[in-house]
Formats: C-alpha cells, sequence, structure tokens
C-alpha cells in the first residue's frame, strides 16, 4: 500500500484532474469570439497539467514502485479506451469499493478484476488487478453478459 505522503499526492492530483476536465467542459462551452477567455482557460489548463507533471515527479521521487504501478494501470486504462473506441461493448462493469468484479472463464480460476466488458459478440475484455488487458472469446468463459445498461467507466 502507498505511504501516507503518496496518498496525499495522489487525492491532490485527483483533485486537480477533475478540475481540469471541468475547465475543458468551460472551454467547449465559451464563444469562439471570446478569445481572452478561452486563452485564460487554456493557459489554466496548462499550468494545472503542470502542477500533475509536478506531483507525479514527487511520486516518483518519493514511492517509485507507486509510481510504476500508476503507469501500469494508465497505460491499461488508456488501452481499454481505446478498445472502447473501435468495439461496441453491450456490458461494462466495474468494480466497485467494496465490491466484485470477476469474469467466470472455463476449465480455469475465475479472474478478478478491475473492469469487465462484453461485446455483441459476446466476447470478453478485461483489466485484472494487475493492470493487465486481457481478451476472452465467447466459448473460453462460463458467462452471459447482464442484461443491464453499460455502465459508465469509473475513468472516462
Amino acid at each position: 500500500m502507498a505511504s501516507a505522503a503518496t496518498q496525499d499526492l495522489l487525492r491532490k492530483i485527483n483533485f486537480i484532474e477533475v478540475d481540469v476536465e471541468i475547465q475543458k467542459q468551460i472551454l467547449f462551452s465559451i464563444p469562439s469570439d471570446q478569445t481572452d477567455e478561452m486563452e485564460k482557460t487554456i493557459t489554466f489548463i496548462a499550468e494545472k497539467t503542470q502542477e500533475i507533471n509536478t506531483l507525479r515527479a514527487e511520486i516518483k521521487t518519493l514511492d517509485p514502485e507507486e509510481y510504476q504501478r500508476i503507469a501500469v494501470f494508465e497505460k491499461a486504462i488508456a488501452t481499454f479506451r481505446e478498445l472502447a473506441s473501435t468495439t461496441e461493448f453491450k456490458s461494462i462493469i466495474s468494480r466497485e469499493v467494496g465490491g466484485e468484479c470477476v469474469l467466470d472463464v472455463k476449465d480455469s480460476a475465475n479472474i478478478e478484476c478491475l473492469i469487465k466488458a462484453c461485446d455483441a459478440k459476446e466476447n470478453w475484455t478485461i483489466i485484472t488487478l494487475d493492470g493487465e488487458i486481457q481478451q476472452y472469446t465467447k466459448a473460453q468463459v462460463n458467462e452471459i453478459p447482464p442484461e443491464n445498461p453499460v455502465q459508465p467507466m469509473p475513468f472516462s
């Protein structure tokens, strides 16, 4: 588990990332003739992005193992987003705090995951607890996708 100092830095990064996302939405809503307001918002986003990079560098120095673990998960999330942009998932289930996300694989132990998604052909894509992307065909899985709609991705 990450140290208290690392956890504090991660909380700061999370808070700033939310602020940046809000500012991006504001930027898109600014009328095109208000260039000064657009420039202020872009500058703010750039400053906050640099602040995030500085905090990440602190984590890298303070806790290199945690930094590496974060990098693995960020890469997995980016890969999953890329897959989601080209694959129509009819079911996405994410592990909630205290909840579970498990894929029932034939002839194997169940695989705990952070996210599991099923496409229209009932093939599955998961992000494991180790930050690995794994894909399984319908024939490899003892699971039928749930009827409920796609949950919002927790990292979108």
